[in-house]
């Protein structure tokens, strides 16, 4: 198989968005506010390859159970079945998941927290069967993915924070992740909504109870926009109340967030066709990459 191919289905990109944030995390945020983190640069680095290679083996998976329903959904876009093989694909599932699952267990037991090995082996489980069986469920599957990808963020902090020290820079780190990632989770769980709308017929036709088929496209999009809604107001809160102490790191939130989730929530309100809820998932993801980069700022300006 051509290591293009290979890249393509794991979503080079998206794991590229894991990387940087865990990049900045220990690289920008940490020192900033002089923190000791606990993990070497090795240490760190089977970590993110940990993460990378388990949410890798989640796409593959799921390209591996979609393919019946990308052929009608996203018909040009379809590799398992066209450039490699359903059994290249599952062997290449099973090689990329059993080396991420490998890594993360050997690097709980090397900093003495074993129990740690289920948050590896439990992720790889749950996008398993979100694959299998989860995203065939209204709403529960947009919750698992969503959940994930929060989970992957709030990772660092994990193993890389002493939580028995506690000082006020310590405290506003781990506030700071916490809201980060009920970002995250807010916004990816809005963009499978709108993922969920935008494949509405590929997913009736195989009988796929998702929201959009249970509830309605129309009432799906009304949910998607209350999160939307719910995100706006949450950073024109945290706006408002932090204003006077990080007024750099909010000035930009209010520019290159609450400006940009403003006009996304109001196309999403206006949306119709499939080609406009396309836009709206791709604006989300933008979002979410300017959302990460408020790290730098408030590493550089708190």
């Amino acid at each position: 198989m051509k290591l293009s191919v290979y890249f393509k289905l794991i979503r080079w990109r998206n794991l590229f968005l894991i990387a940087y944030v865990f990049i900045l995390l220990k690289y920008i945020l940490f020192p900033s506010f002089n923190l000791n983190t606990l993990l070497s640069n090795f240490q760190f680095s089977i970590l993110l390859i940990s993460v990378l290679l388990i949410t890798a083996a989640g796409y593959i998976i799921n390209d591996i159970f979609d393919i019946k329903a990308d052929k009608i959904n996203k018909p040009t876009k379809v590799i398992v079945s066209t450039k490699i093989t359903v059994e290249q694909a599952k062997a290449w599932y099973k090689i990329t998941n059993a080396f991420g699952i490998i890594l993360g267990v050997l690097l709980a037991i090397n900093i003495q927290k074993p129990s740690y090995s289920f948050l590896f082996i439990g992720t790889s489980i749950l996008l398993y069967y979100y694959s299998k069986q989860l995203k065939k469920t209204p709403f529960i599957g947009n919750l698992a993915v969503a959940f994930s990808i929060a989970l992957s963020i709030l990772l660092v902090p994990l193993f890389e924070i002493d939580f028995t020290i506690q000082n006020k820079s310590q405290l506003i780190i781990i506030q700071f992740i916490i809201l980060l990632s009920l970002f995250a989770f807010v916004l990816n769980l809005t963009r499978e909504i709108v993922k969920d709308i935008i494949d509405i017929n590929g997913d009736y036709n195989l009988k796929n109870n998702t929201l959009p088929i249970v509830i309605g496209r129309k009432r799906a999009r009304n949910f998607a926009l209350t999160l939307c809604s719910f995100t706006l107001l949450s950073l024109l809160y945290f706006t408002l109340h932090f204003s006077k102490q990080y007024k750099f790191t909010l000035l930009y939130l209010v520019v290159f967030i609450v400006l940009p989730m403003l006009y996304i929530s109001v196309k999403l309100n206006a949306s119709k066709t499939k080609k406009q809820f396309q836009k709206i998932s791709t604006l989300l993801k933008v979002c979410m990459f300017l959302g990460i980069n408020s790290i730098i700022i408030f590493s550089i300006l708190h």
